[in-house]
C-alpha cells in the first residue's frame, strides 16, 4: 500500500515530504530510499541515510559512512541542529510501521524513543520539550521524554495532511469542523477555536517567533494569518 503519495513522479528517488527545522537554516526530505538532510544556505546535502537526489543545484557535504535506510520515510521533523529527527515510515516500503513514530538519534544511528499508535501516523512536530503527533481524526501533545508522557488529546476533522503546528507556547492544528483552527496554550491548556475557512484546511504554517498563524483551505482565495499576541487571537484576511 502506498502510504504517502510521492511530491513529484521524477526517476528516484521519489521526494515524500520536506520540512524545515525550527529556524530554517536546515531541512529534511524523506525519500522512498530513506531521509537527507540540508543546510538551507548555501544548499549543501549534509546527511544522506539512503540514495540522495540526483545532484544538481546543491553541494555533496553528506556524511560517507551513513547507514543506507532504502526503504520510505513519509514524514520527518528535525529538532533545530541537534542529531534527533522524528521519523515515520512512508511509500511503497515503509521504513518503519506507519502507526509509530520514531525518534532516531542520528549520532548514534539507531531510535531512542518509539510512540506506538492503533492507526496511521500522518505527522509528528519536536520541540525540546514536547512532541506533537497528528493522526487522522486527532492530535496528540506529549512532553520530550523518556519513556513519553501524554500531555492531552484533542480530536479533529478529518487531516490526512497531518496538519499541526508546534511552538514555544502553543499548539495549532485543525478543529473538529472543516475550515476550523484550534489554538491549545500549552502552559494553560487555554482551547481557541477559530472559524478561518468555510472549507477544509490545506495547509498551516506558524511563523519562527509564534505570533503568527496562516493558513490556507482547498478553496481558491487568499489565505488567512492569525494573529497570536498577549493571550488573544485576532483573525485577519
Amino acid at each position: 500500500m502506498n502510504t504517502r503519495p510521492a511530491i513529484d513522479e521524477s526517476p528516484g528517488p521519489v521526494s515524500l515530504a520536506v520540512a524545515f527545522n525550527q529556524d530554517s537554516s536546515c531541512f529534511v526530505v524523506g525519500l522512498d530510499t530513506g531521509f537527507c538532510v540540508f543546510n538551507s544556505n548555501p544548499c549543501e546535502l549534509k546527511v544522506s541515510r539512503g540514495r540522495p537526489p540526483p545532484q544538481s543545484t546543491y553541494t555533496f557535504k553528506a556524511d560517507q559512512g551513513s547507514e543506507d535506510f532504502n526503504a520510505g520515510i513519509g514524514a520527518a521533523e528535525m529538532l533545530g541542529r541537534a542529531n534527533y529527527v522524528a521519523l515515520v515510515g512512508g511509500g511503497k516500503n515503509p521504513k518503519f510501521p506507519t502507526n509509530k513514530v520514531i525518534i532516531w538519534d542520528d549520532a548514534k544511528q539507531l531510535p531512542v524513543v518509539t510512540l506506538e499508535f492503533n492507526s496511521q501516523v500522518f505527522q509528528a512536530r519536536l520541540s525540546r520539550s514536547q512532541i506533537l503527533v497528528a493522526l487522522l481524526n486527532s492530535v496528540s501533545l506529549y512532553a520530550f521524554s523518556s519513556p513519553p508522557k501524554k500531555v492531552s488529546s484533542f480530536e479533529t476533522a478529518d487531516n490526512p495532511s497531518g496538519l499541526c503546528c508546534l511552538g514555544a507556547k502553543i499548539v495549532a492544528f485543525p478543529g473538529r469542523t472543516p475550515g476550523q483552527v484550534q489554538i491549545v496554550e500549552i502552559g494553560t491548556g487555554n482551547v481557541s477555536i477559530i472559524p478561518a475557512h468555510s472549507s477544509p484546511l490545506k495547509a498551516m504554517t506558524l511563523s519562527p517567533n509564534g505570533e503568527i498563524l496562516a493558513t490556507a483551505s482547498e478553496t481558491v482565495r487568499p489565505p488567512s494569518t492569525i494573529l497570536i499576541a498577549r493571550n488573544r487571537f485576532q483573525h485577519k484576511f
